[in-house]
């Protein structure tokens, strides 16, 4: 490091982070760092708007504890990885016009740990390694296959015949696909963990998607609502976190009405769950599980709450993903982590909204994707293309042909893709447009392989990664290398049909064009739509080939801005207070 980030646990009496350090936090005591002297600033994880370096917006958690995917993890520019060891509550604001990233734990004690080094992606491969990661690698099929899920198209009914129906429309439409999601609605009710009656025979219906050449993963949360039988039998043996008082389960609202929690602490209500998992496992056929649920704010009041071993608000999530991962590893996913890095789970950015900005839009799946990546959530997945829909709000206007693809383009490099509105609702070049993405996205297949297997580096990496001496890749946020050879620039705004460039040194081709370009800024790129600008390093010839042989069906800027080719309406509205 040539420059030190500053630090004061006593007002006033700063000190400058040198080396490694570690220290205990007393609880109620404000930990504060000098934004500007740490640089820019990455990580936190998912926050409604996610601005890129972080202390571009003020970041003020007064309760910070697990939603989504969020880690107590900051990384400064300067050299410097911060983690903060707990699983209670922070109160965490990041605030540029104070100048102060301020961290407090009213509940307990914490560990603070500090690792320092020469440069941001240094600090952080050490704080990793600390942390466990990389998991292993998950089965190659889900590295290039587009992964298939029910929700946004069906969010209000799913029955047997229609995911068949599903699965055949995949395959007669060409996609590359060998994973299909059920997503919500498939319950009798919420946390009875049976099929409903639209589902006469859930075996075979399995089987047959099997025989498709699909493995199924099925939506699970470890909610138990109200009105239902197992909410009754649950209750009466206390294996849903009880109240205090000993009146009943303790209970919450989440989008889906009002539950209890299974209790994942006693070793009862975790033989209970277990065995339901192992069933859908092993009698039905399931292949692995969505995982919903395990944030804070799906959780009983503490206060009322008498767990068996209380983790803490944010230690649920980990217990829960354990029990997965001993289920079915390498085959489940989840939009909700803190400190589990290590685990072998795919990861999912929560639901993001179909627009285009921070606010948790377009531009927000690509600045999240960057933070999650550099704390160690790199297997991931963005959300469904092209996002949310109509599932929040039903009469919103449905996505544009541009928007569809651009957002299409964007996700068809992240580790993983994944589609749920179907993309042949659209039609004409849109449609082809994103057949034609998902065949690039599986042209990557051997070299994301190669770069999961036994990795030290991010999958996706900002662009300070590879150049961490270079000001203008410390605040670049919108593009990124996928690996070490693969430069990634996606149009994140209406209407653009050219971008500026960053090219990390050596020399780089363009996919598209066969253009060779050395270490430079490129002014004014074209960038039609489709046409997303792709750069690969020279010497990755095979990569070049397979690229450059998967894109001639491309149908280069054919798609028009202002021009909505579909009508398929399905919507669903859901309490955002609640919800994501």
């Amino acid at each position: 490091m040539t420059k030190f980030l500053r630090y004061n646990i006593t007002p006033d009496e700063w000190q400058v982070v040198s080396a490694d350090t570690v220290f205990t936090l007393p609880a109620g005591v404000v930990l504060s760092f000098d934004i500007a002297s740490g640089g820019h600033w990455y990580g936190h994880g998912f926050a409604n708007r996610q601005p890129y370096p972080l202390e571009r917006e003020d970041i003020n958690f007064p309760k910070f504890a697990v939603n989504n995917i969020q880690a107590p993890v900051w990384i400064a520019s300067v050299g410097v990885a911060i983690l903060i060891e707990t699983n209670q509550a922070l109160s965490v604001h990041l605030d540029p016009i104070a100048n102060l990233l301020s961290i407090s734990c009213t509940a307990d004690d914490v560990t603070v740990r500090l690792f320092a080094d020469k440069d941001a992606p240094s600090a952080a491969r050490r704080c990793l390694k600390h942390l466990g990661w990389p998991a292993p690698t998950p089965a190659n099929n889900l590295l290039g296959d587009s992964i298939f899920c029910t929700w946004t198209q069906y969010p209000r009914c799913i029955t047997q015949d229609k995911i068949i129906d599903m699965a055949k429309q995949i395959r007669d439409h060409g996609y590359p696909s060998s994973v299909l999601t059920i997503d919500d609605r498939w319950e009798s009710g919420f946390g009875e963990l049976q099929f409903s009656s639209d589902f006469p025979n859930p075996a075979g219906m399995i089987a047959e998607l099997h025989q498709l050449g699909f493995q199924v993963l099925l939506w699970v949360t470890p909610f138990v609502n109200i009105g239902t039988a197992n909410y009754d039998m649950l209750g009466e043996k206390g294996w849903l976190v009880p109240r205090k008082d000993g009146n009943g389960p303790a209970t919450f609202t989440w989008w889906g009405g009002n539950a209890g929690l299974i209790d994942l602490t006693n070793p009862d209500g975790h033989a209970w769950f277990k065995a339901q998992l192992l069933r859908l496992r092993d009698d039905v056929g399931i292949d692995g599980f969505k995982i919903d649920g395990g944030d804070a704010k799906y959780q009983p009041n503490p206060a009322e709450s008498a767990w068996y071993d209380c983790p803490g608000p944010s230690g649920y999530s980990d217990i829960l993903l354990s029990l997965f991962e001993e289920i079915a590893p390498g085959m489940c996913e989840t939009r909700t982590a803190w400190v589990s890095q290590r685990r072998n789970i795919l990861w999912r950015e929560g639901g993001k909204d179909s627009h285009w900005g921070i606010e948790n839009g377009l531009s927000a799946l690509v600045t999240l994707g960057l933070n999650l990546s550099v704390m160690g959530y790199d297997m991931l997945m963005p959300d469904m293309v092209p996002g949310r829909v109509q599932t929040m709000i039903s009469n919103m206007p449905l996505p544009t042909d541009e928007f569809f693809v651009r957002w299409t383009e964007a996700s068809a490099f992240f580790p993983l893709l994944q589609f749920s509105y179907f993309p042949w609702n659209y039609q004409g070049a849109a449609a082809e447009s994103a057949l034609e993405y998902a065949k690039i996205h599986k042209a990557l297949e051997s070299y994301l392989q190669s770069i999961t297997a036994n990795r030290t580096e991010p999958i996706m990496r900002p662009m300070w990664w590879t150049a961490p001496e270079r000001l203008e890749c410390l605040s670049c946020g919108d593009q990124w290398l996928l690996g070490p050879d693969l430069l990634v620039a996606p149009v994140l705004a209406p209407h653009q049909l050219i971008r500026d460039i960053i090219l990390p040194g050596g020399t780089w081709i363009d996919v598209w064009t066969g253009k060779e370009y050395n270490e430079s800024i490129i002014i004014s790129h074209s960038a039609p739509c489709p046409g997303i600008p792709l750069f690969v390093r020279a010497d990755n010839k095979e990569l070049l080939e397979s690229l450059q042989a998967a894109v001639k069906a491309m149908p280069y800027g054919k798609v028009k801005p202002g021009i909505t080719t579909t009508t398929w309406e399905s919507g669903l509205d859901r309490d955002i207070k609640v919800t994501g």
